[in-house]
């Protein structure tokens, strides 16, 4: 029996823009709409109630939280609501922005008074929301998510990056709570769940604005030895420093923490990162990497890149394709510098690096870069991967003839940003199966059960049929801006892989 779309009245539904951590926010949104009895729906003009969670960190992003308003305001019907949430409306450079029409605005920090604003809004008499014990950190119940979710441990980060607008955004970090971070993966792993992944500004300093000198180890054992079903653990953004250790070292000591390390150094010059106000030290990022490949074999690697920031000279951006070729990351994203009012690089008195120049710059290490990944996956051809299964879908051939396959990702491939495992035949969403390396492409990887004939290998999908194969979690298509080439840092740059001061 098909269940009737939801009433228009009592209907919602959430735009989300930007990184991982915004995604959270829609899912506390959708949290709290769901107790005051709404219910989420699809397609943007069954719903009574229009929620855009904007990005607000690059002009791209910027201009793309501004269509998605302009859209929703332009189908309006009779009745409709439209509220603005997320990072714009926190950026007072970009507040005034958001397109007139929308009728209540919240920032990051207001995002748990959603309740509030959309009963005020339609007019009911319901008691006020309560937040919870941290605000815009509250726990809240994840029994919704799918076979992969993000856990928000922190928010805000207290480095002054000098291309960066998060800390005007987000504010000085703010830990969660060790109790309640546990209590969220206990839920989602309790609702099926097999990965989470930690996310926040600057993951590394977990907990020092709550007196714990090393609080994301003390986490990453708490969750490991509290949580024993949960079968991967990631974490995202861990800025350089001397902290990586101790978490390296907690990571060899548990299976279910992934070696997968994501360390955004964005330059390898010297100069240029004094300038960036990032850490300088090139020798200490050196020792990092090395700790890290000699505590953890299987370890994989990513990072990202600026090129084209001002005064980067060519024996500048030479030192960082040196840098990029010598250490062999296993995903690297790189992205043209973008000037953003208020921050510090705008006043640099520095000579600008023409785009053009930066494109070429971005171009160049994008080129050296994929000859390594596809190094990299070619030695992986014959051997066995866990493969998390998170979608189905069909394969075409050039012929026109369709095949089911599954997509997947190993435990060296993050959500979104990093390669897919394509699998032949519909197996179950969630899934966690070993598989057989058959066939490898620069990002992507083609695998089948261990020990089947090469007649079971995964068809190779088309572009179209492999975008359409990748479904979000809930079912639906996932949005574009997730897809390759752009989430690579191969296209524009978008807010889930840029710098974001980490």
């Amino acid at each position: 029996m098909i269940e009737a779309p939801p009433a228009p009245e009592r209907a919602f539904h959430i735009v989300t823009l930007g990184c991982s951590k915004n995604r959270v926010d829609s899912d506390g949104m959708d949290h709290l709409l769901r107790r005051r009895g709404m219910a989420p729906t699809a397609r943007p003009e069954d719903a009574h109630v229009l929620i855009v969670n904007t990005c607000g960190f690059l002009g791209a992003a910027r201009a793309e939280s501004v269509g998605a308003i302009e859209e929703l305001l332009g189908g309006r019907r009779d009745g409709q609501v439209v509220i603005a949430a997320g990072c714009m409306p926190a950026l007072g450079n970009y507040a005034d922005d958001i397109p007139s029409g929308v009728d209540r605005v919240l920032t990051t920090r207001e995002w748990y008074r959603i309740g509030d604003v959309v009963g005020d809004l339609l007019g009911e008499a319901t008691p006020p929301e309560v937040a919870g014990c941290e605000g815009m950190l509250t726990t809240f119940d994840r029994r919704q998510a799918g076979p992969s979710a993000y856990v928000k441990v922190a928010d805000g980060c207290d480095h002054n990056c000098s291309f960066c607008t998060i800390p005007s955004i987000k504010g000085r970090q703010a830990s969660k709570r060790p109790l309640h971070v546990l209590q969220e993966v206990v839920d989602l792993v309790a609702g099926g769940t097999k990965e989470v992944v930690l996310v926040a500004q600057d993951t590394i300093r977990y907990g020092a604005d709550l007196g714990m000198k090393h609080g994301l180890p003390q986490l990453l054992e708490s969750i490991a030895e509290g949580v024993p079903d949960l079968a991967w653990l990631r974490l995202l953004y861990i800025y350089p420093s001397p902290l990586t250790l101790r978490m390296v070292d907690t990571m060899a000591a548990h299976d279910a923490l992934l070696p997968y390390l994501d360390m955004p150094i964005q330059h390898a010059d010297r100069e240029v990162l004094r300038t960036m106000n990032r850490p300088s030290d090139v020798e200490m990022t050196r020792r990092l990497v090395d700790h890290a490949r000699a505590k953890l074999p299987d370890v994989a690697m990513r990072t990202t890149f600026i090129v084209g920031y001002p005064g980067e000279t060519d024996a500048q951006f030479r030192t960082l394709l040196r840098f990029v070729e010598e250490m062999e990351f296993d995903h690297v994203g790189v992205f043209p510098y973008s000037p953003e009012p208020g921050t510090k690089a705008v006043t640099l008195d520095l000579p600008p690096v023409p785009a053009a120049v930066a494109e070429e710059r971005r171009a160049a290490i994008m080129e050296a870069q994929q000859a390594i990944s596809w190094r990299k996956n070619r030695a992986l051809v014959g051997s066995t991967l866990q493969v998390l299964i998170e979608a189905q879908g069909e394969a075409e051939d050039e012929a026109g003839q369709t095949e089911p396959i599954s997509v997947g990702r190993a435990r060296r491939h993050a959500p979104e940003v990093d390669g897919l495992v394509f699998v032949p035949g519909a197996l179950p969403v969630g899934a966690l199966v070993e598989m057989e390396v058959s066939e490898a492409g620069p990002y992507d990887l083609w695998a089948q059960p261990a020990g089947s004939s090469t007649e079971r290998r995964a068809r190779r999908p088309s572009l179209a049929s492999a975008r359409a194969a990748r479904r979000r979690r809930d079912g639906a298509a996932r949005s574009p801006r997730v897809t390759r080439p752009e989430r690579r840092g191969q296209g524009r740059p978008v807010p889930m892989a840029t710098p974001a001061g980490t």
